[in-house]
């Protein structure tokens, strides 16, 4: 019997056992990061609607100002500094290699939180702000992490290494606002110090376990003022096809920041929740967010494409916020666990969806203009959202499920489907 060669196909594209093993390392440790990363952002926040809505002191009277703006200028001041942060330290590690820069900003990143808590035991608003706007700019290393998670791509399929990213960040979430409820019995500056020791944990993680050799520099001699200039994850938007993804993106991360910032206060305002019940609660939307995105987003990927998987994740989360004007004390905690579900359908599919559309522009790049923009809708929805939390926290959600309907009508009829 002839084999005729030229019809048998060869796995050119499989890779290896050794190859596959250095991923999957790569992989662990990169959700190391991005556990304690996310643990450590979410510390602080059951702490501060009380704080903020509940106590007098240097830190929520500064300036005679409402308590409630003080909160929105303190909410906003931390994703701002993480939108100059983003904008440029993804594209760093494409140049300067995704473990070193890793390391650095992760140093400065804990710098800042012992900073944070020096502040507030020195009760001063202005440093506070100072310190968390420079932990805001080092936190931008999530996009890092995010571009490592895709670089293992094919070794690993891009829709289960993001997703499981994706997993760990909400196990973060889980993890940082119940210890942050806990702690808060010992005072605001011990949360801070906390989250500097997590992020101490994932420091050694990055040092000891992440491949050195990975990640080799793309553009070894552009200089490092080229990365405000031309190298920053702005400059993509110059591409009107980018721009376009990038505003429906904008419009639905602003609808669910309209969500995040603001369930705290609303829960506050109208069951009188504890930081402690914050923490419990914000823990069942977590957990079903990770259950969520490790064991069912890939299958809607297969199931929808990635465009209808995202508009469904999109419009569900809409009808869910529409509910906080019937919820009560009871239903609260099973319309939080749905909404983890939708949130975790949105956040694993239209990153991806953007990823492969784009496959051709360095990762590191675009997944900064990814952390970008959400923080962009994180700023710009703290600010807004405490204007319209004025007249009722539940003015802002209500206001971010109109702004998700927005998107996932624009994402509809603007862009193709993707499986």
């Amino acid at each position: 019997m002839t084999i005729h060669t030229s019809k048998v196909k060869t796995p050119e594209n499989t890779p290896s056992v050794d190859e596959e093993s250095k991923a999957k390392k790569t992989l662990f440790s990169v959700m190391l990061v991005v556990l304690f990363s996310c643990a450590g952002i979410a510390l602080p926040y059951p702490v501060l609607a009380p704080l903020f809505l509940n106590e007098i002191s240097p830190l929520t009277t500064f300036a005679d100002l409402p308590s409630k703006i003080l909160l929105g200028i303190m909410l906003a001041v931390y994703p701002l500094g993480v939108i100059i942060g983003s904008s440029v330290l993804g594209a760093a590690s494409g140049i300067y290699g995704r473990k070193k820069t890793l390391i650095i900003t992760l140093v400065l990143t804990i710098i800042g939180y012992v900073l944070s808590a020096l502040a507030v035991a020195a009760e001063s608003f202005l440093l506070l702000i100072l310190a968390r706007f420079i932990t805001g700019i080092f936190s931008g290393n999530i996009s890092i992490a995010k571009a490592i998670a895709v670089d293992l791509s094919p070794t690993l399929d891009k829709t289960y290494t993001f997703n499981l990213v994706n997993a760990t960040g909400y196990i973060g979430w889980l993890l940082g606002p119940l210890a942050g409820g806990l702690l808060a019995i010992y005072g605001l500056d011990i949360v801070f110090y906390f989250a500097a020791i997590a992020l101490i944990i994932a420091l050694i993680s990055v040092a000891c376990v992440l491949q050195p050799d990975v990640f080799k520099p793309i553009h070894p001699r552009i200089k490092f003022s080229q990365l405000f200039s031309k190298q920053n994850s702005f400059a993509l938007l110059a591409n009107i096809k980018i721009r376009r993804i990038f505003l429906i993106y904008l419009l639905a991360t602003l609808g669910l920041n309209a969500y995040y910032e603001f369930y705290p206060v609303w829960l506050v305002e109208k069951f009188d929740f504890s930081s402690l019940d914050i923490g419990y609660i914000t823990v069942v939307l977590t957990f079903f967010m990770t259950i969520t995105s490790v064991f069912f987003v890939k299958q809607l990927k297969y199931l929808f494409g990635l465009k209808f998987g995202a508009i469904f994740g999109m419009a569900l989360m809409a009808v869910l916020f529409g509910l906080h004007l019937v919820l009560s004390a009871t239903s609260v905690w099973p319309i939080y666990a749905i909404t983890g579900v939708a949130i975790a359908i949105f956040n694993g599919l239209l990153p991806v969806y953007i990823s492969e559309k784009y496959a051709d522009i360095e990762q590191g790049q675009l997944m900064g203009l990814i952390t970008t923009t959400f923080s962009v809708a994180n700023v710009l929805m703290a600010l807004i959202g405490s204007a319209l939390a004025l007249l009722g926290a539940h003015w802002a959600i209500l206001f971010g499920a109109v702004l998700l309907i927005i998107a996932s009508i624009d994402f509809h009829f603007s862009q193709e489907d993707i499986r």
